[in-house]
């Protein structure tokens, strides 16, 4: 379930643990991690108002697959950050899908993913920074119990000033994510 939280505790933030294509990723308290973006941070006053959207529809498209998050504000309400569960396990790669659940789950995800874009005409961004140098999908991660999880819920869709941005960005992440899903698929 997803809820808002009016300020984070600065005191929980531990050390750096990954670093993606345009999240921050730290410790946050024992089980939990915090996501810095910046997107976000470019987006100012927007950035709330696109997270919570972008969560909502990608919660509505993709269920149990999207990874639990929390919207924070900081304290000064000048940025807001994600927090979410901290999980173990690895990028989803094709050697994965020899696996007959996890190959069973992944097809779900494709198929919510295409219903998304014939829907919304947009994507998430599946590939992460992971995808665009290498054959896995970034942005899914496959549990030690072989469960799938979307991490990201970040749409490729944005307006104001970054939209000639995100939309260049937007024609090289979907070509080489639906290249991906389909050497996958293959």
């Amino acid at each position: 379930m997803k809820k808002e939280v009016h300020a984070i505790d600065k005191t929980k933030i531990g050390q750096l643990i990954a670093w993606g294509g345009e999240h921050f990723v730290y410790e946050y308290e024992t089980d939990r991690v915090i996501k810095f973006s910046t997107l976000y941070f470019f987006l100012g006053s927007k950035a709330k108002e696109k997270a919570t959207q972008d969560y909502d529809t990608c919660k509505k498209y993709f269920g149990k697959y999207l990874l639990e998050t929390e919207i924070a504000i900081s304290s000064n309400n000048k940025y807001i950050v994600q927090i979410q569960p901290k999980i173990a396990g690895h990028y989803l790669t094709k050697k994965d899908l020899e696996h007959e659940y996890i190959q069973k789950q992944f097809k779900e995800i494709v198929n919510r993913y295409h219903t998304m874009i014939k829907t919304k005409n947009t994507e998430i961004d599946l590939i992460g920074r992971a995808g665009v140098f290498r054959r896995c999908l970034g942005n899914i991660f496959v549990t030690h119990s072989n469960e799938l999880f979307i991490f990201d819920a970040t749409l490729m869709k944005v307006t104001g000033f970054l939209k000639p941005i995100v939309f260049l960005i937007r024609i090289f992440i979907t070509w080489r994510q639906n290249s991906t899903i389909k050497f996958f698929l293959s």
